[in-house]
């Protein structure tokens, strides 16, 4: 094979990606099987199989154990572009959800007391008991980025008993602090471990962008610490300054 030639392989996911693109095969649509494929493009199952899993791999199709392989759906990813503003802590990503036409829901997964000194020092707190909060925001029924966050104990009723699925841990927040200030955010990119895959619904493996930030009152004291972990295929960020 010179270096010119393209595997039969890469031809036929290459058809395969253009019949998507082009509408033949839409959103949920099952493809025809390997047979059908392959006798249709001339060329064995195996060939067939190795541009389907190619297709898998980016993301184009899905397959399902015993029923074959479909269109995968459309993929929404929503620029989360935030300045640094109490505002857009606040509202930014429900606002621009709402105005691409999303519903979305902030959900408590769990809320728990934290007591270890070591704690507060390493996420910048201050001393004393912390509340460790997760909550997950669900987009259209389907769970995009999950945060677990860590705060004084006295500054928030307990979520347990008091959680807004609207206006979430900053809702509760902003009842008592007035001014948040974001002291600094830092991104990077980490692989999905398993309970990544739980609460988000993917792979282990997955890429996601997370987010690690803390945030002070009025006053400029620390108080809040939050780590964000989002879909990758479904999230990105831009900072405003």
């Amino acid at each position: 094979m010179t270096v010119t030639e393209i595997p039969l392989y890469e031809q036929v996911r290459r058809s395969l990606e253009g019949a998507i693109a082009s509408g033949e095969y839409g959103p949920g649509d099952k493809l025809p099987g390997e047979s059908t494929l392959a006798t249709t493009m001339g060329v064995n199952r195996l060939t067939v199989r190795r541009a389907i899993e190619e297709l898998a791999r980016a993301g184009r199709v899905q397959s399902r154990q015993g029923s074959g392989t479909y269109v995968a759906p459309t993929v929404t990813r929503l620029p989360v572009s935030q300045s640094l503003s109490t505002d857009s802590l606040v509202s930014g990503i429900t606002e621009q959800l709402a105005e691409h036409g999303h519903s979305y829901q902030d959900v408590l997964i769990k809320a728990s007391r934290v007591n270890q000194p070591q704690a507060n020092i390493e996420f910048g707190l201050p001393p004393g008991p912390l509340w460790r909060v997760d909550n997950a925001l669900v987009v259209d029924r389907e769970a995009w980025m999950w945060s677990s966050s860590w705060l004084p104990l006295e500054l928030i009723k307990d979520p347990r008993k008091h959680w807004n699925p609207v206006s979430g841990l900053y809702g509760m927040l902003l009842q008592g602090r007035g001014e948040l200030i974001p002291l600094w955010r830092s991104f990077s990119a980490e692989a999905a471990t398993a309970i990544d895959a739980s609460v988000l619904r993917v792979k282990a493996g997955t890429p996601l962008i997370v987010r690690d930030g803390l945030t002070a009152d009025e006053d400029g004291n620390p108080i809040l610490r939050v780590t964000r972990r989002a879909r990758m295929d479904r999230v990105s960020y831009v900072l405003r300054y």
